[in-house]
């Protein structure tokens, strides 16, 4: 009877966040009606897809293809380097050779990796999280840790603590799944201000210049003050009930941020004056049988276009209007790389694939896993990132594995398991990889 009542407590409760008593600043309302409207345009709100079938399919092409030269970063600030997510062709030395493996410096839970998260590196200095909700700053030079901050009291102990980070100036700021934000400064490690929603935080996060944008998991839009944490701006969009692991991406340029929620809905906000430019629907329930819920990479924007990866499909839509350039029929959580024309994919079941980012047709194909026993899914694991460094698809796995492939036709170039497993994604500073392993050490390659 009791745990009965804690049900209906809990609907009730998710009820009512359909609702907002906060209008303080008089403009939420306005733009709730604004979304609502939106939605409800037939010309605005697109059913895109139709029954597709998976692709699965080899191409094989002679022609070669320009990379775009390649760039050195020293840096790597936030979640896909840039505000765009639009990564580009990396420099790294290619020696391919272990260069640190520190000591294991977090607590780890057993099978929890953060398959979005990518350490932060600033001035030869890298931060990582881990699971209990302590947060590092490791000397890449010295090789010692400069200092830990764990925000989190005892009552969340036994509760997995997911963080997602971002460096601003002498900023990191943090969101988590327990509804908080907060800012830390870099070099001190000291708490500067800290602010709760109540409802967690399940996206990436942006900064553009005093303003802070990031999604609740109910795909509830926030923008906050970056000095004091206060609110200046929420409303709703299309919240989802059903439980996803997603992580919702943000992206912005100069006046406009462009958002996906777990709903399928892409949102483009101008962020100065708070209005809604467009509202697109890119989800369609059961097109595939095997992928029940939606969810999505990160969204790349590059000029005049955004690319990102459903559940189902790959799509190409006009950053002004939000009106599909082009649809492909395959379905990734990891982020796109779009390089001059080109559109670089991963896929489940073991493809690479670079499509024209013109208009989505298939440039080459190829299938990874083959006959050879040595490389294997089993054995290698699943995809778990995908970058261009210095010339090369560069791909980690979920067993370890670093695999370095050839751009001009996807075919495996070199493959080696540098550890057991992958707490995070890796990260490129001044031609070196970052990763931080499953069990919390930092690794570096050059």
């Amino acid at each position: 009877m009791k745990s009965y009542k804690i049900l209906i407590s809990y609907i009730c409760f998710l009820l009512t966040l359909g609702c907002s008593f906060d209008n303080k600043t008089g403009i939420w309302n306005e733009h709730n009606k604004k979304v609502i409207e939106t939605s409800k345009k037939g010309e605005e709100r697109k059913d895109i897809l139709k029954k597709i079938q998976k692709y699965d399919q080899e191409i094989i092409s002679n022609n070669h293809i320009n990379i775009s030269s390649v760039k050195q970063n020293s840096n790597w600030k936030q979640i896909n380097l840039l505000s765009t997510n639009n990564v580009g062709n990396l420099f790294y030395e290619n020696k391919k050779n272990k260069i640190l493996k520190s000591k294991k410096i977090g607590k780890s839970y057993s099978n929890i990796i953060d398959k979005t998260f990518e350490p932060l590196i600033v001035n030869d200095q890298i931060y990582f999280y881990d699971p209990h909700g302590n947060i590092y700053n490791y000397s890449i030079l010295t090789k010692n840790l400069k200092w830990k901050f764990n925000f989190y009291k005892k009552k969340y102990k036994f509760i997995p603590i997911k963080l997602n980070l971002i460096i601003n100036n002498q900023n990191l700021l943090v969101s988590d799944n327990l509804g908080y934000i907060y800012n830390i400064n870099i070099n001190t490690g000291k708490l500067l201000w800290a602010k709760n929603q109540g409802i967690p935080f399940n996206s990436e996060i942006k900064v553009s210049e005093d303003k802070v944008f990031m999604l609740n998991q109910d795909n509830k839009f926030y923008i906050f003050n970056k000095n004091n944490g206060n609110k200046i701006l929420d409303f709703e969009t299309f919240p989802e009930f059903l439980e996803t692991h997603n992580k919702q991406s943000l992206s912005i340029d100069s006046e406009n941020l462009y958002f996906s929620t777990t709903s399928g809905r892409i949102f483009s906000i101008n962020y100065n004056d708070y209005k809604v430019n467009w509202l697109t629907n890119i989800k369609k329930i059961n097109v595939l049988e095997d992928t029940p819920l939606f969810f999505s990479s990160s969204i790349v924007r590059k000029n005049n276009s955004i690319f990102i990866s459903t559940s189902q499909v790959t799509l190409s839509l006009n950053s002004q209007s939000g009106k599909v350039n082009w649809e492909f029929p395959i379905g990734t959580n990891i982020r796109p790389i779009n390089i001059n024309n080109l559109l670089f994919l991963t896929t489940k079941n073991g493809y690479i694939i670079c499509l024209n980012s013109d208009n989505g047709k298939v440039i080459w194909s190829n299938k990874l896993f083959n006959d050879n026993k040595k490389f294997q899914k089993k054995t290698i694991g699943n995809f778990n990132s995908l970058l261009i460094i210095s010339n090369q698809i560069f791909i980690t796995t979920e067993n370890g594995y670093f695999l370095f492939i050839n751009p001009q036709n996807g075919k495996l170039l070199s493959y080696a398991k540098v550890t057991n497993g992958f707490f995070s994604n890796p990260s490129v500073s001044n031609g070196k990889i970052y990763i931080v392993d499953k069990n919390l050490r930092v690794l570096s390659f050059n």
